[in-house]
């Protein structure tokens, strides 16, 4: 590797972790052959810019709500590649090849962008793929790291095995670490107290215990079942809450929908599959008052299949295409 790439983040969640440093690095490295500077300032060019979804939003300009209102009275209509037909996130133009990427529920937005790493499974013309947040969070599928939100490392080959459940000293129910009151997530911990006191941590509850990574771990030691629902229901949005609920040893309790078929559903018990909420607290109960059948959760693997990033190299060496690395 004799060339060096420079890579740049913008409009990211927060000052850059560690760990989205070393992942983003090396899966560059993967797929372009090249090392990998990261510039963090904003200023000037640079070789390929990754954006988010947070920041200033973009919106329509004068100019551009002035052409879709005159192209599209025109007989070849509104040239859906200009930029200029949409509101949506458009790149900043600071980067020669320009990637969008989203762990969090957001589609990937429409636009003058080369390729797209998100959630999603539309391949979007062959520009996107799939790279669920858990990958990059949750797991050592590019570089080995620590889950920034466990304050422990949660490995594939864990994931993907069997282990032994241990119920000593979890005589409490449910504990959930909440920071934002999604309504649905509300009515789902309304419906479990009927079980049990369900423990609130997290900006939900304002509780300051939760000041270190690791006591979300410590925590959960004392309880049988974690509450871990994701943000909303949209297929294939997986992030780190089903791999480090199912990493403290206790029950998942989930809510997600995992198109890409990766999640055990004999790991979780995972609302999506149930008809009703009443369901689901019913069958939550029916394992609350047999260990057994707590323990056949507790103990199968969380992982069916192990994933890779073949299709995401695929994506991202047709994106670098134009700098003519080859």
């Amino acid at each position: 590797m004799n060339k060096t790439l420079s890579l740049r983040f913008r409009k990211w969640a927060g000052p850059l972790r560690e760990n989205e440093r070393s992942f983003f690095t090396k899966l560059f490295e993967i797929a372009s052959g090249c090392n990998i500077e990261i510039v963090d300032s904003l200023a000037g060019l640079v070789d390929v810019e990754i954006e988010s979804v947070y920041g200033e939003r973009m919106i329509p300009s004068k100019s551009s709500r002035l052409y879709r209102f005159v192209h599209s009275y025109l007989p070849s209509g509104i040239r859906f590649d200009s930029g200029k037909h949409t509101p949506n996130q458009q790149p900043s133009g600071t980067g020669r090849v320009k990637i969008f990427f989203t762990g969090e529920n957001e589609r990937p937005p429409e636009g003058r962008w080369d390729a797209y790493l998100t959630f999603d499974q539309h391949s979007y013309g062959g520009r996107n793929a799939y790279l669920p947040l858990w990958w990059l969070t949750s797991s050592d599928l590019v570089v080995p790291q620590v889950s920034p939100y466990l304050g422990r490392a949660i490995t594939l080959e864990q994931m993907l095995s069997p282990r032994q459940a241990n119920l000593a000293g979890r005589d409490k129910f449910c504990v959930a670490f909440i920071g934002k009151a999604y309504p649905f997530r509300m009515h789902a911990l309304t419906a479990l107290s009927k079980i049990g006191k369900v423990d609130v941590f997290g900006g939900v509850a304002r509780n300051t215990i939760m000041t270190k990574a690791d006591s979300k771990f410590e925590i959960s030691q004392k309880y049988k079942f974690i509450f871990c629902h994701e943000n909303d229901l949209f297929p294939g949005y997986v992030t780190e809450k089903a791999p480090e609920a199912w990493a403290t040893g206790a029950v998942p309790l989930y809510w997600g929908s995992d198109a890409a078929g990766y999640l055990n559903e004999k790991a979780l018990i995972n609302l999506a599959s149930f008809p009703t909420l009443e369901d689901y607290v019913d069958y939550i109960k029916l394992v609350n008052n047999d260990d057994n059948l707590w323990r056949s959760y507790a103990e199968s693997p969380l992982l069916l299949k192990k994933p890779n990033i073949d299709q995401v190299v695929r994506v991202l060496k047709q994106a670098l295409k134009p700098l003519g690395l080859d």
